[in-house]
């Protein structure tokens, strides 16, 4: 019990309070806070939970007195816990009006938050002023009406730091999207239930630290105060990335310490998602079973890993098949099943599934799309007898070698989106009646073949894309072939589109093809010199397609001895030193095998020709990506000297232009104003940026220069 001398000081103290409250409340948006109090703002989440407790007791004690064998101690109990509650409202009423003049919080959420608490302070205050008086239904009253207010302003406090259905959210908890592997979506059903529990409490629209927000890709991808959360494909540069591996002591670490962390799964799909390109429209099934995203995402929806009755081929064999243009791995860490994956259509050639021999037997999943493959080729993938899914989109089957495919009797999944199909193809495929889904989008199979198809098959889903609804769709681009993009001559480039109905404009000057600005292609193109093709498809009754896009640039040089003598950094080593001058053209992939990436070193490279050499031009093939921090090199350059006995003679050094901050994101080739008669030997070196300029998000680290070729002519 309160002594009289002590109650009369903290309700005077009380009386102050109240006017203090008073003037932040009028006067918010015209006083500066100096920092030191802004400490005691931050206190509001400790102190809230003292008046709370204190209020709801008292007022249990002040509406029902019967509570207490004496009712004057009740009353005189009640009085005493209103009173401390009351006043130490005031104070969180405080820290919380001095809170809320920093960022991250949604003025809408505040501003409710903010009277329902200033309401709990004045209601109490009141109440505790008129308590003495003989108006007890009026005292009542305003108890039930503070306990309510209590209730709803700690309920939307709860939401502003916790979400919006935290309290609720345990009745919930069995209300999520569930749905099969063949439903799922990458991001939807994947990833963002991740951020959702743990992250959208904090970054959401209602509460934005950081200014981030993580309810959506969208503002994942814009970032917040410290930039984009996450560069697609670049696991090390990705903030969000960064900040779930700091410790957990460290104030940087996400989720901060005290909240749910993620688990060692949870944090695998984020990191996974991120190297895979940050995919949101994408469902499951579509991955390439060769990358870690959909191996985690399929055990998310799996009961039990399959098991295999063959033996597990060793480590060696399997590392052996490996290389710039062919991936083989385990499905899992223990498993004996193998999956393999073609990369670069330059690259490939039919022959080489015959290197396949040694892992026949334990080979699951292939995939080669994109490859030049022909009905002929596909005899070599009939020796896979355990073979389950293949994937042979956007290659050149017509239809006849689908026969080699029928003997397959674990083959589930067939891929044949985008070839040019015909009506052979179809017996061949009503024969494979082992197949679960087929795939035969984008192709030249007529209706009525599909008809026949879905009759012979009916135990096998099979999309074909087909109009339905009176929905237009979109057609898929058209394919551009050829061998290599560097080449010394001339080059022959095909554009061809799985829909024979289709017309391919196309433009040579890197122009955007449309209806007014285009050739109709017509014949296989001849280049000749540097050139950027694009090309689209339109037909009557479809929406025209996204535009399909090839550099071709002309390298007539070729050092006959050449040495790097700086290795690139492990994570982009390409084929090592051959990488310069395979003639190999790199797509903006981090993944792909042909580009050299240079940060603690630079780009240093000695070359020798047979005969002494004219040089006219000379370019770096770059890839350009300011958001991943891929920037052109700071310096460039060449020494040149007649034999191995002289120094090196400096002939040229070359700035290139700075990027400014809008600079886009893409495939470059920068020229290196330089040109030299009779060339014996020649040394370049390309120099990293040291220090990011100040309007990147990572002002002061260093740059990737991230090369592919070194062109000459």
């Amino acid at each position: 019990m309160l002594s009289s001398k002590l109650k009369a000081i903290l309700g005077q103290v009380l009386f102050a309070v109240n006017i203090f409250v008073l003037f932040l409340v009028v006067a918010e948006n015209r006083v500066l806070i100096p920092d030191w109090l802004h400490v005691f703002g931050r206190m509001h989440p400790l102190l809230l939970h003292f008046p709370i407790v204190i209020i709801l007791l008292a007022l249990l004690l002040v509406a029902i007195p019967d509570l207490l064998k004496n009712k004057e101690d009740s009353h005189l109990y009640g009085t005493d816990l209103l009173l401390l509650g009351t006043l130490t409202a005031g104070f969180t009423v405080i820290a919380g009006l001095l809170l809320s003049h920093e960022s991250g919080y949604a003025q809408e959420a505040l501003v409710w938050h903010k009277w329902t608490g200033l309401g709990v302070f004045w209601t109490a205050s009141v109440l505790y002023y008129f308590l003495d008086s003989q108006k007890h239904l009026l005292i009542k009253a305003a108890s039930v009406f503070l306990a309510l207010i209590v209730v709803i302003s700690g309920h939307l406090g709860a939401s502003i730091t916790h979400g919006d259905n935290f309290i609720t959210a345990p009745l919930q908890k069995n209300k999520g999207i569930n749905v099969s592997l063949e439903e799922a979506e990458v991001f939807a059903h994947v990833v963002y239930p991740i951020l959702e529990n743990k992250c959208v409490s904090c970054h959401k629209a209602s509460k934005q630290k950081g200014e981030l927000r993580m309810d959506s890709p969208e503002n994942l991808l814009k970032g917040g105060e410290s930039g984009p959360a996450l560069e697609p494909h670049d696991l090390e540069n990705s903030l969000m990335a960064q900040r779930i591996n700091l410790p957990v002591e460290n104030e940087e670490h996400m989720p901060p310490e005290g909240k749910p962390q993620l688990t060692d799964e949870e944090r695998s799909i984020i990191e996974a998602w991120i190297s895979s390109g940050a995919i949101i429209d994408k469902m499951v099934l579509e991955l390439s079973d060769t990358t870690s995203i959909y191996k985690l995402a399929v055990d998310k929806f799996k009961s039990a890993p399959k098991t295999y009755d063959f033996e597990k081929v060793p480590d060696e064999t399997v590392q052996k098949l490996n290389n710039f243009y062919r991936k083989v791995q385990p499905l899992g860490l223990e498993s004996p099943a193998l999956s393999v994956s073609y990369f670069g259509r330059a690259s490939f050639e039919p022959e080489s599934l015959k290197d396949l021999d040694p892992v026949y037997q334990q080979t699951v999943s292939i995939n080669l799309s994109n490859m030049p493959l022909e009905d002929a080729d596909l005899e070599s993938i009939s020796p896979f007898s355990n073979l389950e899914k293949l994937y042979l989109n956007f290659a050149s089957i017509k239809g006849d070698g689908i026969q080699y495919l029928q003997n397959l009797e674990n083959l589930s999944l067939l891929s044949l989106s985008g070839n040019p199909l015909d009506e052979t193809a179809v017996p061949h495929l009503s024969a494979m009646t082992q197949l679960k889904k087929l795939y035969v989008w984008n192709t030249n199979l007529s209706g009525e073949s599909l008809e026949e198809l879905r009759a012979a098959l009916p135990g096998t889903t099979i999309e074909s894309g087909t109009q339905v609804s009176g929905e237009v769709l979109m057609l898929n681009p058209p394919v551009i072939r050829f061998d290599k993009a560097f080449f010394q001559d001339k080059l022959t480039v095909e554009i061809t589109h799985p829909i024979g109905t289709t017309s391919i404009f196309y433009t040579l000057d890197g122009t955007e093809p449309d209806s007014s600005n285009h050739e109709i292609y017509e014949k296989p193109l001849e280049i000749n010199e540097n050139t950027t093709l694009k090309a689209r498809a339109f037909a009557d009754g479809w929406i025209g397609s996204e535009k399909a896009e090839a550099e071709f640039i002309k390298a007539t040089l070729r050092p006959s001895d050449f040495q790097m003598n700086h290795l690139p950094e492990d994570r982009y080593k390409g084929d090592g030193q051959e990488s310069l001058f395979d003639r190999k053209k790199a797509i903006p992939d981090v993944w792909n095998l042909n580009w050299l990436g240079f940060l603690n070193n630079p780009l240093e490279v000695e070359m020798e020709f047979e005969q002494p050499t004219d040089i006219s031009k000379l370019a770096l093939s770059l890839w350009q990506n300011p958001g991943a921090r891929f920037f052109p090199p700071a310096e460039v350059k060449l020494w040149s000297r007649d034999n191995t006995d002289q120094e090196w003679k400096l002939i040229h050094t070359f700035r290139p232009t700075p990027l400014q901050k809008d600079a886009p994101t893409l495939l470059k080739q920068m020229d290196i104003p330089f040109s030299a008669r009779q060339v014996k030997q020649l040394k370049l070196l390309a120099r990293p940026i040291e220090k990011l300029p100040s309007w990147h998000g990572a002002a002061g680290n260093k740059a990737w220069l991230m090369v592919d070729e070194v062109v000459m002519n």
